[in-house]
């Protein structure tokens, strides 16, 4: 890793996207205990970190987006990267897993609250969890996709990365703004869940994962400096654990955590998933399999067993949503930005968006 983290980042043949299949992949490891109801000491905090880990590797490639382009146009690519595919996926839960789901409880389906898990929740807030007389005989009850709910924190991360940046003084000087942004929330996010003792899950909840974005666009703003080693990414990855032995991870590695990261992704790569991105589809998909999964009787194989076929179906299903939604969405970015039309595209860094010829943007999810 001899060159700068930014010309690294710079074209598709990076770890980036196998870095997020595999954050995609800890999730679903770390669902497996609650959603099998399994006992014993269990691994649910490699969901939280591997969603932390989205956010930050999300607030690099976000960062590098809105500096090359304006700002609705930039808001435009960024709805059109999660929002189809997240709208998609209500629908397959609504109209296909769960009428599934009630054929095999022997249970009325109730097309208004199928309606309703779709609508109530178009808005990427999460609402309506559940879809009336499905999923009443598992761990977990009336929850088909307890994964969606960081969408609507990252889609806020993308509003406020994009409106700092539309600012002259900030673009001109990312590279201080961006990191005391993210300390300004390494300081009040201790602060709210201690003395100031806020409740309120929309700000504990986006102090965290806007904390790891703003992470990961710090060190984007260092990125034409920073030349990463092999020993960068050892250190950052032991003083993340040492964090988390301490129980400060989750409140003080979110730059530990982008180093390691950013470190990892950016080692050279030449494999298909420089070409297709499947873990935005993992994320969005993993969870309504694993508990059809669990409503057919898997929990009993035990939790490696689950997780296993959980991956196993879910990836065509993440195939299916980046070739038929996911890709063909993104064409549409071209309607709002002329550098994207065939006769006035020009080079991109891979980092910029999640384009079948660039790095794909999560997350995350």
């Amino acid at each position: 890793m001899a060159t700068t983290l930014q010309e690294r980042l710079g074209d598709r043949h990076n770890r980036l996207n196998a870095l997020r299949l595999a954050l995609a992949s800890l999730v679903v490891l770390g669902h497996a205990w609650p959603l099998t109801g399994a006992d014993g000491p269990s691994l649910e905090v490699l969901s939280d970190v591997a969603v932390n880990g989205f956010f930050v590797l999300s607030g690099y490639l976000i960062a590098e987006s809105r500096v090359r382009t304006g700002l609705v146009p930039y808001l435009w690519r960024r709805l059109l990267r999660i929002y189809p595919a997240f709208l998609v996926s209500l629908l397959v839960v609504a109209v296909v897993l769960a009428p599934i789901a009630a054929a095999v409880e022997g249970t009325r389906f109730d097309l208004a609250s199928a309606a309703g898990f779709v609508l109530h929740n178009a808005d990427l807030r999460i609402s309506q969890w559940g879809i009336d007389g499905t999923l009443t005989r598992v761990p977990s009850p009336d929850s088909w996709n307890g994964s969606l709910w960081t969408l609507f924190y990252e889609a806020l991360a993308y509003v406020l990365i994009g409106l700092v940046l539309s600012l002259a003084v900030a673009a001109r000087h990312a590279r201080w703004v961006l990191p005391a942004l993210f300390l300004l929330v390494l300081v009040l996010r201790p602060l709210a869940e201690g003395p100031l003792e806020v409740t309120s899950h929309l700000a504990l909840h986006g102090a965290r994962l806007v904390g790891h974005f703003l992470a990961g666009a710090a060190v984007w703003a260092w990125a034409g400096t920073w030349r990463p080693t092999w020993g960068h990414v050892a250190g950052a990855g032991v003083v993340y654990g040492v964090l988390t032995d301490l129980g400060w991870a989750d409140l003080y590695g979110q730059l530990p955590l982008a180093v390691l990261l950013l470190g990892l992704g950016a080692a050279r790569s030449e494999n298909w998933t420089t070409r297709t991105d499947l873990s935005y589809g993992v994320y969005i998909y993993a969870y309504p399999v694993q508990q059809l999964l669990v409503l057919l009787g898997t929990a009993s194989w035990g939790v490696a067993v689950n997780s296993l076929l959980v991956l196993l179906l879910t990836a065509p299903l993440a195939l299916l949503s980046w070739t038929l939604v996911e890709k063909p969405a993104l064409r549409a970015k071209a309607w709002l930005d002329p550098r994207d039309r065939p006769d006035r595209r020009i080079p991109s860094s891979g980092a910029e968006d999640p384009s079948p010829r660039a790095v794909p943007a999560h997350r995350p999810d």
